[in-house]
């Protein structure tokens, strides 16, 4: 049996993927390190490879941190939503 909804949910997943990573490539390193704090222990459980490194952020530490944030969310709530239930 075919099932379009988990079709969609697995491309709005993928989607909210495209949209970390080019929100991620938009502000560039430099403004992550500074709008950002990640963590600075590195042990075995939260260890990342290339992507991971990436695609994370850390947590806001200035308003501009917390703006590309709400704007992410946003964006991936919006895209994945439409996707979902529009589409």
């Amino acid at each position: 049996m075919h099932e379009p909804q988990a079709e969609m949910v697995i491309a709005a997943f993928f989607a909210g993927l495209v949209i970390i990573y080019a929100f991620a490539c938009a502000i560039g390193e430099e403004n992550k390190a500074r709008w950002f704090k990640k963590r600075e222990q590195k042990g075995i459980f939260n260890r990342r490879g290339f992507l991971g490194d990436k695609w994370h952020f850390g947590h806001p530490r200035t308003w501009q941190g917390v703006a590309v944030m709400v704007a992410m969310y946003a964006l991936i709530i919006v895209v994945g939503y439409i996707i979902i239930f529009v589409i």
